[in-house]
């Protein structure tokens, strides 16, 4: 595959600016790492902000429970829970040649292993299953699986607030998704400063219905979203770079949910 992805579609006069092209993003090698997400809904979202719910409330305080028995357990090494405020331009709900399911969990509990096999053993202990079972009578649904790094900018730092993206996609196939995502990864370094992300790709006993979920973060929302809203090139390259290769995109950001 190329270099370089570049939008074909003839640019009209008024787009003659824009431009079209961009370079595949900087990586580094994947971390060895396993990754457990531990997603919850509260309910449906009837408007771009999230709104104060008490059940969420309750849904975080119980990841929080989850996230300290967790850390004690020496195949894990981190466990972090967030809470969304905002989905932001660029989504695009739906599977691509299937029903997957709109992305609306604005609770998520990540934790990070030592490596694969140990966040597959960690799914399977007490702590997530209770986290779980609990999530089924409090959440309105819930995304639980077991993940490793399939694609790394740099580690997400996870010790300062910041604003932090959690983009679920489903694609016709992996390969797929990973090779529109690098391009448009490409986009967000160059026009956004992003200078980190970790794509995690869910494992076979970890099945989702999302091929790839990209995680990564930036410090203030005016480093991302004036380039969502006011950049064309986001429109012209990376919403259409994903629709061409058929790659659905739902993007939530996050900010660090501290516990009380």
């Amino acid at each position: 595959m190329t270099d370089r992805i570049t939008n074909p579609t003839p640019a009209r006069a008024a787009d003659k600016d824009i431009r079209t092209s961009w370079t595949r993003a900087r990586l580094i090698e994947p971390s060895a790492s396993g990754f457990v997400h531990i997603g919850a809904s509260s309910g449906a979202w009837r408007t771009p902000v999230v709104l104060p719910r008490a059940r969420r409330r309750k849904i975080l305080d119980a990841m929080h429970v989850a996230a300290a028995e967790l850390l004690s357990d020496p195949r894990v090494t981190r466990a972090d829970v967030f809470e969304a405020f905002i989905r932001p331009p660029g989504r695009r709900p739906h599977g691509p040649g299937r029903d997957v399911p709109d992305a609306d969990f604005d609770a998520v509990l990540l934790v990070e292993t030592t490596d694969v096999h140990g966040a597959e053993e960690v799914l399977r202990e007490a702590t997530v299953t209770g986290l779980q079972a609990e999530l089924d009578r409090t959440a309105q649904r819930s995304l639980v699986f077991a993940g490793s790094n399939a694609r790394r900018i740099a580690r997400v730092d996870h010790e300062r607030q910041g604003v932090f993206l959690f983009n679920y996609f489903s694609a016709d196939d992996v390969d797929t998704n990973l090779y529109a995502w690098q391009y448009t990864a490409g986009w967000f370094q160059d026009e956004t400063g992003l200078d980190n992300s970790t794509v995690l790709q869910p494992t076979e006993s970890g099945k989702a219905p999302y091929s790839l979920v990209n995680h990564c973060r930036w410090d203030h929302m005016s480093d991302v979203m004036p380039s969502l809203v006011f950049k064309p090139s986001f429109r012209k390259f990376v919403l259409r770079t994903f629709a061409e290769h058929r790659v659905a995109a739902r993007p939530i950001f996050y900010r660090l949910h501290r516990a009380n």
